[in-house]
C-alpha cells in the first residue's frame, strides 16, 4: 500500500510540474513562486520516493 501511495505522489508530481510552466507561460504570475513550487515539489518528489522504497 506504501508503494502505491508513493508512486501516485511521484506520479503527482511530474503532472503538476508541466501544468505549473503551463500556468505561468498562459496566465502568468510572479516568477517568484516558480522556484518556490520547484523546491516544494522535489521535497513532495522525495517523500514519495521515501514511501516507495521497499
Amino acid at each position: 500500500m506504501r508503494q502505491q501511495v508513493g508512486f501516485v505522489v511521484q506520479a503527482l508530481v511530474l503532472m503538476f510540474l508541466p501544468l505549473l510552466i503551463g500556468w505561468q507561460l498562459f496566465f502568468g504570475f510572479p516568477l517568484i513562486w516558480m522556484p518556490a513550487c520547484l523546491l516544494v515539489a522535489i521535497i513532495v518528489f522525495s517523500v514519495g520516493q521515501i514511501l516507495r522504497k521497499p
